[in-house]
């Protein structure tokens, strides 16, 4: 007796929908290869301008006396992607404070932190300049948005809370 229950093989045949994905993958490759293998002219699709801006940004409940390590001139790079988002020109170290509701009254009452400081740090940076973003070093800056950074003997988290450029023309 034969076993009818064997898998019989199928043979492949070329149908339409084949070619038709064939054809899309080569045009595919063909395209990376064109774009891949061209001389970067070294100009932008999106046009842009180097300029020095100086951001202003908060570093909160810093430990300790660490907010009193930061000195003009340091250097601050970026904690996550390590790159470098400027200088600082001047630091301003004050107590850190934490608004709190009143349980008695219902009012918020402003509480400091012992043992914790702010520092506000202006810092200067080379920045690429477009219409839609300012960007030091990649890194995107933005008013409202998170930094972390480390300095010479000190780290820390904030907020960048303002940002000048050079020329508003």
């Amino acid at each position: 007796m034969e076993n009818n229950s064997a898998p019989k093989k199928i043979k492949w045949r070329l149908n339409l929908f084949d070619v038709i994905f064939i054809v899309c993958a080569l045009i595919a490759a063909g395209l990376i290869l064109n774009y891949s293998n061209r001389s970067d002219s070294g100009e932008s699709i999106i046009p842009s301008s180097t300029e020095t801006i100086i951001y202003t940004a908060e570093f909160q409940q810093m430990r300790g006396d660490t907010a009193l390590l930061i000195q003009p001139g340091d250097a601050l790079v970026d904690k996550v992607e390590k790159r470098a988002v400027g200088t600082v020109v001047s630091v301003e170290v004050r107590t850190s404070t934490i608004g709190q509701k009143d349980l008695a009254t219902g009012e918020r009452i402003v509480t400091e932190i012992p043992d914790r400081t702010d520092a506000i740090l202006v810092v200067s940076a080379q920045a690429n300049v477009t219409d839609s973003q300012i960007s030091v070093s990649g890194y995107d800056i933005r008013v409202g948005k998170g930094i972390t950074f480390n300095g010479p003997m000190y780290n820390g988290i904030g907020f960048i809370i303002g940002i000048e450029r050079g020329d508003m023309s």
